[in-house]
């Protein structure tokens, strides 16, 4: 595991990927090949699902049940058994749509989080209200920790 001095926290997610190496792709919902073979898929789910939530962003439905979620998860990889930090998202839409992406550099994959949550919060892929769209996270999630306005490198 690389751990990254505390000034990577203002850097974007891509520089991060060049200064500690690229993300891999673990599991994806339309991608058939990852960097897990798919015989594999369940011991990472299994694990990444028992790991240590350490952020998280979400939205409920209307019955109450989580329709979207997005979650930083420290976990070990079923493989090698070293810690590993993950990207889980998921939306409940129709035909379904989740994606886990990790890396051993936990400020690589906050990064991603930061990211995803301020993209996903302007360009909903589930329904909900139109004032909660495009207004930023505090809006659009029912559960966020992803407040203030977007660094500037950002484009949404």
């Amino acid at each position: 595991m690389s751990v990254a001095p505390v000034e990577t926290a203002m850097k974007p997610w891509w520089e991060l990927a060049d200064l500690y190496g690229q993300p891999r792709t673990v599991m994806h919902h339309a991608v058939l090949s990852t960097s897990v073979p798919r015989e594999q898929h369940e011991a990472y789910a299994f694990n990444i699902a028992g790991g240590k939530v350490l952020r998280e962003s979400g939205v409920r439905a209307a019955d109450g049940t989580w329709a979207l979620t997005i979650r930083v998860v420290e976990y070990i990889e079923p493989v090698t058994l070293l810690t590993r930090y993950a990207l889980d998202f998921w939306a409940d839409v129709p035909g379904g749509k989740w994606a886990v992406t990790d890396h051993d550099t936990r400020a690589v994959v906050e990064g991603i989080y930061d990211h995803k949550v301020r993209i996903v919060a302007a360009r909903s892929p589930i329904p909900v209200a139109a004032e909660r769209v495009g207004r930023g996270p505090a809006a659009y999630y029912d559960v966020t920790d992803v407040h203030g306005p977007a660094p500037d490198f950002y484009v949404i």
